[in-house]
């Protein structure tokens, strides 16, 4: 049984808490009903998702690049050159006294020297 719920002695109905019976006496321990307070709402939420498809685009760009490179390439450059050498007199020259003068020496330079070319410091 509630302890808030007492039945009448009179009539023996069970009143609602704050109420008086329906025969119309006041039971001895009850107060008079107060005016209910009212409180503004308490919302409970329950939330739920839907999946909705959300396009994401992500742009690609494609760049070609072509790097110069400095490759070398070798030229030869060739010239000719027409130069006029005095013919010698003779091949071996004989002197009157009956011996021959070492080879080179005819021409006024020694044996195993080398000229050196056209155009080249001496």
């Amino acid at each position: 049984m509630n302890q808030n719920r007492h039945s009448c002695s009179s009539c023996g109905q069970m009143p609602q808490w704050g109420q008086s019976c329906g025969c119309g006496q006041q039971m001895p321990w009850q107060q008079p009903a107060a005016q209910p307070i009212v409180c503004p709402p308490q919302y409970r939420m329950r939330d739920s998702f839907l999946p909705r498809m959300q396009p994401v685009i992500h742009p690609i760009v494609n760049v070609n690049r072509e790097h110069i490179v400095n490759v070398p390439q070798h030229f030869w450059t060739e010239t000719n050159r027409n130069v006029v050498v005095n013919p010698p007199q003779q091949a071996f020259p004989m002197q009157q006294g009956g011996f021959q003068q070492p080879f080179g020496q005819q021409f006024g330079q020694p044996f195993g020297q080398q000229q050196p070319f056209p155009g080249q410091p001496r």
